[in-house]
């Protein structure tokens, strides 16, 4: 994969079970270095409105 490209995760929504899709950019993984750090974005689902936050690194 490109790490210029986005990442597509579908997430299950926790209120109402619906496919909620979260694009997330590419990051450098886990590794040793400490400059890797967890990231987060927000999420919303479409059908019911619950906010979901997405962490990746």
């Amino acid at each position: 994969m490109s790490r210029s490209n986005r990442s597509n995760m579908d997430i299950g929504c926790p209120n109402c079970d619906a496919t909620v899709s979260a694009s997330v950019p590419p990051g450098p993984g886990i590794g040793g270095d400490d400059s890797n750090r967890l990231q987060g974005k927000n999420a919303r689902c479409r059908s019911c409105g619950h906010e979901l936050e997405v962490y990746y690194y």
